[in-house]
């Protein structure tokens, strides 16, 4: 167990010194430049090292699970969570490479299918996720009762941290709430965390390019981190406390469609100052 704890935290940050400037470069060079709320051009889908930090790093972890023989390997579990994410990330992706920018909230995606009979983006990715969430959840749930929950709570996660990656660290922060109450409330072995903790490892690693102004998130960046922290609950939490999350992600959202939530955090305290802890102005 040590020694997959080690590489889940230590490979992400190596991969990071490796990987990072040079893929940022690239995405420079493919135009993945978008302007952020104080007007500077910024490098966008920056979970595109999330996703790739993860992956690499899981691929070598089960390679050491395979030699050392004593840690287990859930197989149906890990393929659904790397598939989910690669493809909740990939839906991103697709909204962060379009100049369709217009178009705000699921109110607006909706309206403009009705009126003008085109598919935005945005709402190309929420079908998506959505499609998504339900697949993942088919293979992992018993009953349709869980089947829905399930499906709910994957795609209301992945879109929720979308509401909040507005401002920089914003939705990093959501993340590391919903990863801190998967680990507070788990009834799940300290082994079935190891397979997300190089997400969450990869998450630290780019606070500070997002505080700093370096690289955004993107969609692809709030799409994947929603995914995981949806996932981890839905892997590690009884039912009743899944049905609890997906009243109060569906509650938020409902609300976000009709109030700003950076309004709100600029207008409460101790809200506003955790929102701008460690980034830079």
């Amino acid at each position: 167990m040590g020694l997959m704890l080690t590489l889940a935290v230590l490979l992400p940050a190596v991969l990071h010194l490796v990987l990072f400037r040079t893929g940022l470069r690239l995405l420079q060079r493919r135009g993945m430049v978008r302007v952020n709320y104080l007007g500077r051009a910024i490098p966008t889908a920056g979970g595109l090292f999330l996703l790739c930090y993860h992956a690499l790093t899981v691929a070598v972890l089960v390679m050491a699970a395979h030699w050392t023989r004593a840690f287990p390997i859930h197989v149906r579990e890990l393929v659904m969570l790397m598939c989910g994410s690669v493809a909740m990330a990939l839906w991103g992706w697709q909204d962060d490479c379009s100049a369709e920018k217009d178009v705000k909230g699921f109110r607006g995606h909706v309206t403009t299918l009705l009126r003008e009979g085109r598919m935005t983006s945005g709402m190309w990715k929420a079908w998506g996720g959505g499609a998504t969430a339900f697949l993942v959840s088919l293979a992992l749930s018993d009953g349709v009762a869980e089947l829905l929950v399930h499906t709910a709570l994957l795609s209301l996660a992945a879109n929720l941290l979308n509401l909040f990656d507005v401002r920089p660290t914003r939705a990093i922060k959501a993340f590391w709430l919903l990863a801190s109450l998967a680990l507070l409330l788990s009834q799940a072995s300290l082994a079935a965390h190891v397979w997300i903790i190089p997400a969450l490892a990869g998450s630290c690693l780019l606070f500070f390019p997002d505080a700093r102004h370096r690289l955004m998130l993107g969609d692809t960046g709030a799409n994947y981190l929603g995914f995981i922290a949806g996932f981890w609950l839905m892997t590690t939490l009884p039912l009743s406390l899944e049905c609890l999350f997906v009243m109060v992600f569906g509650l938020l959202h409902v609300l976000a469609e009709f109030w700003s939530f950076s309004r709100v955090i600029e207008a409460v305290g101790w809200l506003r100052r955790l929102d701008q802890w460690g980034r830079q102005t």
